[in-house]
């Protein structure tokens, strides 16, 4: 029974195919569950819930949330929350407005190094775009081919987000910082959605010192890590392994399947994708929803 609980659909802006692909191709490949999981969206849930349930393929709700916590930039899954209550839909519509007021700010500090890019080409991609939009446009314009800042990236597999992950996101040079909310605002959103908290792909932004940082986390409500991922190497897996072996903790597993994006994640290819992960959460969201329930 073979799963991938962190996929991407159009939804997420980032991702090449609309949920009915993604469903379509999950079964092609005898997926037996997966979990759409878009950046601070739930607009890809029903289509892919629908045509999950056409096709005989189980769809897990879910969505991923761009947050901080401590100075840290962390992404965290919920899964099975009520995407359609009241508390979402306005999460995500203030998402989207904050993402709108930062678009000509960090447009302008890319400028400043020379970097060619205009306001109405990011936003044709999408309206309220993330971190790696810009970087895209950057590479597609011919006027930066010489640019030196770029150089380096032209010898890599994914020059897009390389250049994202060195230069744009939070911390990093030429960041402008886009609305995120606390960590812990999240957790509390998801749990109270009745959604189980599980943080995605943990060694992107963290290192193996800021192993507090998930300790402050689960204080919170965090339920568990995404362990096995095309993100981590064996080297991040031994250490996640070490440190939930101890703890109460789901452990999960997910490709952050997009498409040309990222094209060394493969939809259902990763460690450890038995079905087990999915019992974990069902058990936990059980007991997330009896408990919101009785709030």
């Amino acid at each position: 029974m073979v799963i991938d609980l962190h996929v991407h659909t159009t939804a997420s802006s980032d991702a090449d195919y609309t949920p009915q692909e993604i469903v379509e191709m999950a079964v092609n490949k005898k997926l037996w569950t997966i979990a759409i999981a878009d950046h601070d969206s739930v607009a890809g849930l029903e289509e892919g819930l629908y045509w999950g349930h056409k096709l005989g393929l189980e769809v897990i709700p879910g969505c991923e949330f761009y947050t901080e916590h401590k100075g840290k930039w962390l992404h965290i899954l919920g899964y099975f929350l009520d995407f359609k209550s009241p508390q979402m839909i306005s999460y995500t519509q203030s998402i989207i407005e904050g993402r709108k007021r930062t678009v000509q700010k960090q447009i302008g500090k890319l400028k400043e190094t020379g970097l060619y890019l205009e306001e109405e080409t990011v936003l044709q991609r999408t309206p309220s775009p993330m971190y790696h939009v810009y970087a895209e446009v950057i590479f597609a314009d011919s006027r930066n081919k010489n640019n030196p800042l770029l150089k380096k990236y032209k010898q890599v597999s994914n020059p897009v987000v390389g250049f994202c992950m060195d230069w744009v996101v939070p911390g990093k040079p030429l960041n402008v910082p886009q609305y995120s909310p606390q960590a812990k605002t999240v957790i509390e959103l998801i749990r109270a959605l009745g959604g189980v908290p599980i943080l995605a792909h943990p060694a992107v932004t963290l290192t193996p010192d800021d192993d507090v940082i998930i300790d402050d986390l689960v204080k919170l409500g965090l339920a568990g890590l995404e362990v096995y991922t095309s993100w981590h190497n064996e080297i991040n897996e031994k250490h996640y392994e070490a440190y939930m072996q101890d703890k109460e903790l789901i452990v999960t597993c997910g490709s952050d399947f997009h498409g040309k994006l990222k094209p060394k994640a493969k939809l259902g290819e990763i460690k450890n994708n038995n079905y087990e992960a999915v019992e974990k959460l069902k058990e936990a969201n059980s007991t997330i929803s009896r408990h919101a329930s009785c709030i």
